[in-house]
């Protein structure tokens, strides 16, 4: 449609990265853009940009450093070129801590496998909503091809009191204006999803 439309198109797979594996070159957009948290396990202060190559000698960033520089050694402020690769949009040196941090997430999460991961995350899922769907309104799609990762639970005038129950068993969630919502990972075991599906039912 975005190309239909001479638009550009900017996808962002924040909620996507490093759960639901993702094929830049088949969906071909102009940008894609995400944060190193959620799935990607990178903690705060890290993000990151694609940049489909047809776009590159069409941008022009205005905020620049030395690594979107051609030549950044240069050091010549006033013989400014881009970098004729996507470093154009990096700028200058990264806050080291948080780039170390994201980058050895982020090839943990690659050596265990995208695919697997999601595999992993599906079962759980499946088990969740297999045993509380009846206590509540499921937000998120029934079908697992149509859900990320993420399952969103909404307990009507119950929901305060199920947030409060979870978070007295230790059990951390994201409550939303539109619902609760649990995203197991690989890190997460069957017997996790048990513990919350008793304290979803308030079951001992």
């Amino acid at each position: 449609m975005a190309r239909d439309s001479n638009a550009i198109s900017i996808i962002d797979i924040c909620q996507s990265a490093g759960v639901v594996p993702i094929d830049l070159s088949l969906w071909n957009p102009d940008f894609a853009i995400g944060s190193c948290l959620k799935w990607l396990c990178g903690g705060p202060g890290a993000g990151y940009l694609w940049v489909n190559d047809n776009m590159l000698d069409r941008c022009r960033p205005v905020d620049v450093g030395w690594f979107s520089h051609e030549s950044p050694f240069e050091f010549d402020i006033h013989n400014f070129r881009y970098a004729q690769d996507a470093l154009r949009f990096w700028g200058g040196t990264p806050t080291i801590a948080p780039f170390v941090l994201a980058t050895n997430s982020i090839n943990l999460i690659l050596s265990l496998g995208v695919q697997e991961i999601q595999r992993h995350n599906r079962r759980l899922t499946e088990l969740l909503i297999s045993q509380v769907a009846r206590a509540c309104h499921l937000i998120c799609p029934r079908e697992p091809d149509r859900r990320g990762g993420s399952v969103v639970l909404d307990f009507g005038a119950q929901q305060t009191a199920v947030a409060d129950r979870l978070a007295q068993r230790g059990i951390v969630c994201d409550g939303r204006a539109d619902g609760m919502r649990l995203s197991p990972h690989i890190y997460n075991s069957h017997e996790q999803i048990q513990t919350v599906v008793a304290a979803l039912l308030d079951q001992t």
